[in-house]
């Protein structure tokens, strides 16, 4: 696991208005160490767009890093932040002090997620005519729960090994398609109906 840090020169948590450096601290079995160092800063006279540049760089540079923890944290920043994927956490003091909490709480969650989103495509993913092959009726599944998602629904499902087509039956495409499914080697292809409906094929090539 890495958790990328934002530092002053004391090696403390920093605000992300200051000058600092984000460091990258990886678990290894000699403890917590740093692997890697990103000079990074913020002015308050830089506009959102100026911001938003600074940001999406800075988030490239850290390589699938996933946690990122600073000592302040505006709301503009935590939006930029949460839309690609990173965890955000807003600590003061010596990383030592921290690191090992954050890892126990992430793989806590981590845990519990896996077990409600494994039940959950379970209740609602079938399988289909031959064997490898499943669908899904997304709208039903969102609809049976306010607080569920498409990923949670779908994302532990598509991990599998074990299916070569899912047919899902949705409202609208989930966004977050265009960037996993070709992670995963997946493809897809579909269709708007006359009734309103999007009908999609989720295939291994």
């Amino acid at each position: 696991m890495k958790i990328a840090v934002f530092v002053d020169t004391e090696g403390k948590t920093a605000s992300l208005y200051q000058q600092g450096t984000i460091r990258v601290y990886e678990s290894l079995p000699s403890g917590w160490q740093p692997v890697r160092e990103i000079p990074f800063g913020l002015r308050e006279d830089m506009g959102l767009a100026e911001i938003r540049a600074h940001i999406l760089a800075m988030l490239a540079d850290l390589d699938g890093c996933r946690h990122f923890v600073a000592r302040a944290i505006n709301g503009a920043m935590l939006s930029y932040f949460d839309g690609m994927g990173i965890v955000m956490w807003k600590l003061t003091g010596d990383p030592v002090g921290f690191l090992p909490r954050i890892q126990h709480i992430a793989l806590d969650k981590t845990r519990q997620e896996q077990t409600a989103q494994g039940a959950t495509a379970a209740t609602f993913i079938k399988p289909g005519d031959a064997a490898g092959e499943y669908r899904l009726n997304l709208i039903d599944a969102l609809k049976s729960d306010s607080a569920l998602t498409s990923k949670q629904v779908l994302q532990p499902f598509l991990r599998r090994s074990d299916f070569t087509r899912l047919e899902i039956v949705c409202d609208h495409l989930p966004k977050w398609f265009d960037r996993e499914l070709p992670a995963l080697e997946l493809t897809l292809a579909a269709e708007k109906k006359p009734d309103g409906r999007c009908y999609a094929v989720i295939s291994r090539p």
